[in-house]
């Protein structure tokens, strides 16, 4: 079931396998202990994770459909004049070519230098590139320098791509040299959206870069399964679902 769906709930094994709810929590367990999938409250998801990510260019071709919802949702919420920095990642590949279409007075600044090439052709668009060293696996920069750039920025908006997000674990990396980037750019945010597809959700990566907060956008797609979303919902978490 879970190859097929990614996500499955107490209820309806219940009512697939005609067991009581203690059978179904002490067979998730077994399962869970096991690695076969990771139990969530009311149920459980499929265990896709804690394994390295693939490389940039592997990933961007991956549930492209999905990044292009997360992006033209985040779309919604820029607004002329806004002084944004975007994360690097595939879902900002998806998001850049938006922003060149919709837009025509912005202030952008960001770590990935593909991103930053998308966009510096456009006349109205004010950008910062935020150097140092290069992760050439994620086509990012980041390091002491790319720090102290970000330490005398102020943005209106931070757009933040993670590697995996959870209730418990909080946003995910699997990158440990973009933790400080990440958190960077948080903490000189006013506002912060995270644009996280369906398949990252509920899972946790190697590197944690902080917990969810509610004064987070949590933008996802609309593949995340109902209960997935209730259970944010439940926590006062601002998640954001796209319908197309």
């Amino acid at each position: 079931m879970l190859k097929e769906k990614s996500s499955v709930t107490v209820s309806e094994l219940m009512t697939l396998f005609g067991v009581s709810i203690e059978t179904v929590r002490r067979d998730l367990e077994y399962l869970e202990k096991n690695q076969a999938l990771k139990r969530v409250h009311g149920g459980a998801v499929c265990n896709q994770k804690m394994k390295m990510a693939a490389r940039l260019e592997e990933r961007t071709s991956e549930n492209r459909e999905l990044k292009g919802q997360l992006a033209r949702k985040a779309l919604q919420y820029i607004r002329e004049d806004d002084m944004i920095v975007i994360d690097s990642g595939s879902t900002a590949m998806e998001l850049a070519p938006l922003l060149k279409e919709h837009c025509r007075r912005l202030k952008i600044a960001t770590n990935s230098p593909e991103v930053f090439a998308a966009l510096c052709d456009v006349e109205g668009f004010d950008m910062i590139q935020i150097g140092g060293q290069y992760l050439r696996e994620e086509k990012a920069f980041y390091g002491h320098m790319a720090l102290e750039t970000i330490k005398r920025l102020h943005f209106t908006k931070a757009f933040i791509f993670p590697s995996t997000i959870s209730l418990r674990y909080g946003i995910g990396l699997f990158h440990h040299e973009l933790f400080d980037i990440q958190r960077g750019f948080i903490e000189h945010s006013d506002e912060v959206f995270i644009l996280a597809d369906s398949s990252k959700f509920e899972t946790p990566a190697t590197i944690k870069v902080c917990d969810l907060s509610t004064s987070f956008h949590i933008i996802t797609d609309s593949k995340l399964p109902d209960h997935v979303f209730s259970l944010y919902k439940n926590k006062s978490l601002n998640i954001i679902k796209s319908m197309e």
